[in-house]
């Protein structure tokens, strides 16, 4: 369920499959959906883990997120907003984007339960 709540706000920033960022956005959520401890060193605790798992770079995991919220600025910056629940003045950093990813996740779960 949390894919799809995940994939579904993805979706709605402008983001498919086509970025690189995409998997990988969804699988730093995740990450910090098992362990919220992985936002206070965000190259530690993800871009690090995910870039053994992909076979990259520690960096490059960070640029596709940062791509991803780049468009995402671009094409609906009222949902962006809205996942913040706070005016945004500027694009979120990638640490801010993750958490709120997860926190709208933790959020709907709770509503379907």
């Amino acid at each position: 369920m949390e894919t799809k709540i995940i994939v579904s706000d993805l979706r709605s920033l402008g983001i498919g499959r086509q970025y690189l960022g995409y998997n990988i956005t969804i699988m730093a959520v995740r990450m910090v959906l098992t362990d919220e401890n992985r936002l206070l060193c965000i190259k530690q605790g993800v871009f690090i883990p995910l870039s053994e798992q992909q076979h990259c770079d520690w960096r490059t995991i960070e640029r596709n997120i940062r791509t991803v919220i780049h468009r995402a600025w671009n094409v609906n910056q009222t949902y962006l907003n809205e996942l913040a629940g706070y005016p945004l003045h500027q694009e979120p950093t990638v640490t801010e984007f993750v958490e709120m990813l997860s926190a709208h996740v933790l959020q709907e779960g709770r509503h379907r339960s």
